[in-house]
């Protein structure tokens, strides 16, 4: 069966700022599948065929594999370098050419704190170049929030997979190397801290960094980011936090499908009619950041009841889940935040903390946003380009898509993402839609 966009449609609200504020990402493609058979190994050996085993299966899994335990203590091990790797067959949707590793890798927390994240590679069939493969390391989209929602699971538990980068076989073809992280806390234990930028977009760079150094590979330091949805604020902070934080990787461009802005205006308005209608986003946002920053206690956000529902929701389950809850519960925005979470400073601060475009990024990007978008409106994407990149002279060129939804943009775009990048590749001067009218041009597949 062909993958299934999973949407929530929330009603248009404008604002004063004429931002118009809805849903954020929900990006994950939901279908049956085989079982995905795995034969493990440890870093510093050599990826081979070893006994295969069941790793997870379908429908009816109800835990997570040894594979993403990881050591107790964790061995010291600097950003992307791999814990352990385990190849795994029969993800559907990549090609029979191509082999999938499931890998276990160092990562840091926005802390400093070494980490362990769990992602995949794919590696097309074929001979790597002469300079080896580039990578394109993907973001995806919202899952949920709970260990079981990680990607790299490749099972449809949780009603959330498999779920893999979509247009893969396209990319492959161009000649990436597709490396992906389940983001911190997806997969491995602990908290995922939902849509924490800088988590992810650490996340993000460090699966790229995993890629270099899977034995057998090779590849070049180059490096393509993209993301949709959740995703797309990953990839636009990874982008953001590349020349710092990972300096050896050469980052030749950032694309962004329907990218998670503008979260300061959104957490501006959780209590209100708007908050209502996005509590599956807003109530993980509130629980895991609590979770993760040290100096946002919950009850700067959440009342008793709230505080009690997120407990007991998020860190449960995967998003369709925490949307089924909501409505049985007849949760509200109200009861679920206290009055002043809205304006309470110190949650404002670290939402702005969140919103892309407060630095430069040096590599060029590509945006594209569906036009009949009603998770994340072009009325959010505009304003990221219009107010933020723009305005601090990044290289983005910002396409309008007719008629996509927030689920087809990403599928559409395929043949404009596999140009842009592969232009980007040859070296060709990247386009800028900034100082056009809106900042913006169209592309009507």
């Amino acid at each position: 069966m062909g993958p299934i966009w999973l949407r929530r449609h929330a009603p248009r609200t404008a604002f004063a700022t004429g931002a118009v504020v809805l849903a954020l990402g929900l990006g994950l493609s939901a279908c049956s599948s085989p079982k995905a058979t795995g034969s493990s190994t440890t870093a510093g050996s050599s990826p081979s065929a070893g006994a295969p085993k069941t790793v997870a299966d379908d429908v009816g899994a109800t835990g997570i594999p040894a594979f993403y335990t990881p050591p107790n203590p964790l061995p010291p091990g600097t950003p992307g370098t791999i814990i352990r790797t385990e190849k795994v067959t029969g993800v559907p949707g990549v090609p029979a050419t191509a082999t999938v590793w499931r890998i276990l890798f160092h990562s840091r927390s926005i802390y400093g704190q070494d980490i362990a994240e769990s992602g995949y590679i794919v590696v097309p069939g074929g001979t790597a170049p002469k300079g080896g493969y580039p990578i394109l390391s993907w973001a995806h989209g919202t899952t949920g929030f709970a260990g079981i929602c990680a990607p790299s699971l490749f099972t449809s538990q949780g009603g959330v997979g498999p779920y893999v980068l979509p247009g893969l076989s396209d990319y492959l073809k161009a000649g990436f190397v597709v490396a992906a992280t389940d983001y911190e806390g997806l997969g491995t234990p602990g908290i995922h801290p939902y849509l924490l930028g800088a988590s992810e977009g650490r996340g993000v760079l460090d699966a790229a960094r995993a890629a270099r150094r899977l034995s057998g590979l090779h590849t070049s330091s180059t490096v393509m980011i993209y993301g949709h949805s959740q995703g797309g604020q990953a990839a636009l902070f990874a982008g953001e936090l590349a020349p710092t934080y990972a300096p050896d990787l050469h980052i030749a461009g950032v694309v962004a499908a329907a990218p998670a802005t503008g979260l300061s205006t959104i957490l501006g308005v959780v209590t209100t009619s708007v908050g209502q209608s996005i509590l599956e986003f807003t109530i993980p946002v509130a629980y895991t950041w609590a979770r993760t920053y040290h100096d946002l206690p919950p009850a700067d956000m959440f009342s008793t009841t709230g505080e009690t529902v997120a407990e007991s929701l998020v860190t449960q389950g995967c998003l369709p889940a925490l949307i089924a809850a909501i409505g049985t519960r007849h949760l509200t925005a109200t009861s679920v935040f206290v009055p002043g979470a809205a304006t309470n400073p110190v949650v404002i601060a670290h939402a702005k903390m969140n919103d892309p475009g407060r630095t430069e990024t040096p590599a060029p990007m590509l945006i594209v946003q569906g036009t009949a978008d009603t998770t994340v409106p072009p009325a959010l994407s505009d304003a990221y380009v219009t107010q933020m990149a723009c305005p601090i002279r990044d290289t983005i060129d910002y396409l309008h898509v007719t008629g996509a939804t927030h689920g087809t943009v990403v599928n559409v775009s395929v043949p404009t993402i596999t140009k842009w990048m592969t232009a980007r590749l040859q070296g060709t001067a990247a386009p800028s839609t900034c100082g056009q009218p809106g900042d913006v041009a169209t592309l009507s597949p």
